[in-house]
């Protein structure tokens, strides 16, 4: 395989296996608009801090945390920890609660997938507890993400995740996913939904089918495995998508 399938893409790659090859040829650029992307990565970095040391937030107060980019870890981001911070992170690890004796607890675990090294990310929380795995994830902005849909659709980028965990952890046989989101406008901060590893094996297979595509994909066929959509809006290659422009254009034109 040729491409990086990070869990945070997803929901773009699996719409749109194309995207995984035009992206490959557009470099990381900073931009204005990635603002809350910092702030985000930020947060996790003080969350990561308060778990592993096992502190409240709040003993961070004032301390800067430096941050990169994913792709090349440049452009660097400075953010001094605010009250806004403290009280995420507090959020978070209130609702996680003390894990139950004799549990393996993970922040930032990184994992990577045994039959599909491409397939590797890092999670915010993992707690494994015999049979059962506990998936935390911090969501740091206000616009409302879902674990799962109305139409039963649970979230690729936790899916993603569950499928390396059920790799790394041969014992695990459920894994309840979770979107924490402290800053989210809602009165429900916490979204969760199980799986078992037949659920796990069905999205692993949607994975490894969009990443065969975007191997195999030549400048014939590229458009046809492009598909155009809202999740395009996050695809660093949009301005160089040719099915992206054609839809536009008769958007514009008819």
């Amino acid at each position: 395989m040729k491409f990086k399938l990070r869990p945070s893409g997803s929901a773009r790659w699996l719409a749109c296996p194309a995207s995984l090859v035009l992206e490959d040829s557009v470099p990381p650029e900073k931009r204005d608009d990635m603002h809350a992307a910092y702030l985000g990565t930020a947060a996790h970095e003080l969350l990561e801090m308060c778990i592993k040391q096992q502190k409240r937030a709040e003993a961070f107060r004032g301390e800067f945390i430096t941050v990169f980019d994913e792709e090349q870890q440049n452009f660097p981001y400075t953010k001094q920890v605010d009250e806004t911070m403290i009280a995420t992170a507090n959020f978070f690890i209130d609702e996680v609660g003390e894990p139950i004796e004799g549990s393996e607890v993970y922040s930032e675990l990184e994992m990577e997938h045994s039959e599909l090294p491409e397939l590797r990310g890092t999670a915010d929380y993992v707690c494994i507890n015999g049979e059962h795995a506990l998936l935390a994830d911090l969501k740091n902005g206000t616009g409302i993400v879902q674990v799962q849909k109305r139409d039963g659709t649970i979230n690729t980028q936790l899916l993603s995740y569950a499928a390396m965990i059920f790799d790394k952890f041969p014992d695990v046989q459920t894994v309840t996913l979770a979107i924490i989101q402290p800053n989210g406008k809602t009165k429900k901060k916490v979204r969760s939904t199980g799986i078992n590893r037949e659920t796990s094996d069905l999205h692993l297979t949607r994975v490894k089918e969009a990443a065969k595509l975007a191997d195999e994909a030549t400048e014939e066929n590229l458009n046809v495995i492009t598909s155009e959509g809202s999740h395009c809006w996050f695809c660093r290659a949009k301005d160089i998508c040719t099915v992206k422009s054609e839809k536009e254009l008769k958007k514009d034109f008819g």
